[in-house]
């Protein structure tokens, strides 16, 4: 007779009608995945025979698999963090921005290849401001000093030396993002969650820097194009790239720093013994509430928005602490920011674009420079809406993705068999246990 062992059902990762893929879905995914292994673990400590020990190099081989694959695009914890789950949560993370960097990236090319009209320097080549030289090994095992630059963000390697730099000089990272996250601020300490944290903040200003750069190319190419004749003026009358978010970020930051004072407040109280009880909890979750009642114009609430639902994530997500919650809010909130920036600034290109077209076939014959620069925008237009989807560029980078629970369950020995269940070994969620209900 097989030993039995109790592992949950995944969620399939299925591309949508339109290619797409959501956070939500990833986040589940890979948790999903995290949980096998970990479920496997702790039944595998009650299987005393030679079985068991199969499955126990089973469960090494399939945490090597799990990390091969993940590997080729997410970089390993800044700090090696306890649980599996946060530790995937935080590699979706870094796997989502990287999609989106992996659509930025094909913008910046394409105004790369004009940018020497526009007179915008090359923003890959600049280097990082917030971290010096780093000591590497060449390969001739002798020590170098590197300076990471925008580009190092592409790759693993570059994202490897990176990290490297930033953990050599953790404080002056510290001194040019600000606070960081589960510093004790919010009343949460813990050292490599706010070491991955910084992690995070580095990418999302590669993010910001990157689409700071096309809203400047934009402006570029929209002065350029005012000097053409008949175009000119209509295009003069578009106006110029202005960023809509700044103001709701501003709003927001104002707001936190706000609640931050509040929050310090409580904590104090609570140590002087002029208040018996710590508020904190309860101010950031009045936070919480403020942020995703924030309305956004043209898109309702900030909830709205990033399609998050307190109560269903109370319901079908682990979440530790009301500061864990309001991070990930933070997190949805800057994504949310950026995607509302490109829809202004594709809807401002495809207004050009149009103007260009519906123009006299002379103008493009005449004027070179029309001819490179809606060549380009055309290049944009197609990222932005979609041309290319999530699904394709997931084809692209990673294709095993999408078969990891098939790889991990052909890893199990043959003495074992594998039954699914919704949730494996743990209790249904959305089921009180009897000990828990009224008498």
């Amino acid at each position: 007779m097989r030993a039995i062992v109790y592992v949950p059902e995944l969620p399939g990762l299925q591309c949508d009608s339109s290619g797409k893929i959501s956070f939500r879905q990833m986040e589940d995914y890979f948790v999903g995945i995290s949980k096998i292994i970990s479920q496997l673990k702790l039944q595998a400590k009650f299987i005393q025979d030679e079985c068991g020990k199969e499955l126990i190099q089973a469960i090494r081989d399939i945490e090597k698999l799990v990390d091969d694959i993940t590997g080729i695009l997410m970089t390993d914890v800044m700090k090696k963090i306890k649980s599996k789950e946060q530790e995937m949560k935080y590699k979706v993370r870094e796997f989502m921005k990287e999609i989106d960097v992996w659509f930025q990236k094909k913008i910046v090319e394409a105004l790369l290849k004009i940018i020497s009209i526009l007179g915008i320097p090359n923003p890959l080549t600049t280097p990082i401001p917030f971290i010096t030289a780093v000591t590497l090994i060449d390969a001739a095992g002798n020590p170098i000093r590197y300076q990471p630059v925008i580009k190092d963000f592409f790759t693993k390697e570059g994202k490897v030396k990176i990290k490297a730099a930033m953990a050599e000089d953790i404080e002056s990272i510290r001194k040019f993002f600000g606070d960081g996250k589960y510093d004790g601020t919010l009343g949460i300490k813990s050292p490599e969650h706010e070491a991955e944290e910084f992690w995070q903040k580095a990418l999302r200003w590669m993010k910001e820097l990157l689409s700071d750069f096309i809203a400047a190319c934009i402006n570029a190419m929209i002065s350029l194009l005012t000097k053409i004749p008949i175009i000119g003026p209509i295009i003069k009358r578009l106006g110029v790239f202005i960023d809509p978010t700044k103001s709701i970020k501003e709003q927001l930051k104002l707001k936190y720093e706000e609640f931050k004072q509040k929050i310090k407040k409580a904590k104090e109280d609570v140590l002087s013994g002029k208040a018996f009880e710590d508020l904190g909890e309860k101010i950031l979750e009045e936070l919480i509430d403020f942020v995703l009642n924030l309305p956004i114009p043209l898109f309702g609430t900030l909830g709205n928005l990033i399609g998050f639902d307190k109560e269903q994530r109370k319901k079908k997500e682990t979440i530790h602490s009301k500061e864990e919650l309001w991070h990930r809010i933070e997190d949805a909130f800057d994504d949310a920011m950026e995607k509302i920036k490109k829809f202004f600034q594709t809807d401002l290109i495809a207004k050009i674009h149009d103007i260009i077209l519906k123009a006299p076939g002379w103008i493009l014959s005449q004027f070179p420079i029309v001819k490179k620069i809606v060549k380009a925008i055309k290049l944009i237009i197609d990222i932005c809406r979609g041309k290319v989807s999530i699904c394709v560029v997931l084809n692209i980078i990673l294709k095993p993705i999408f078969s990891i629970p098939d790889a991990i369950l052909k890893l199990i020995p043959n003495c074992i068999e594998v039954k699914r269940t919704k949730y494996g070994l743990e209790p249904n969620p959305e089921v009180s246990p009897q000990w828990a209900k009224p008498a």
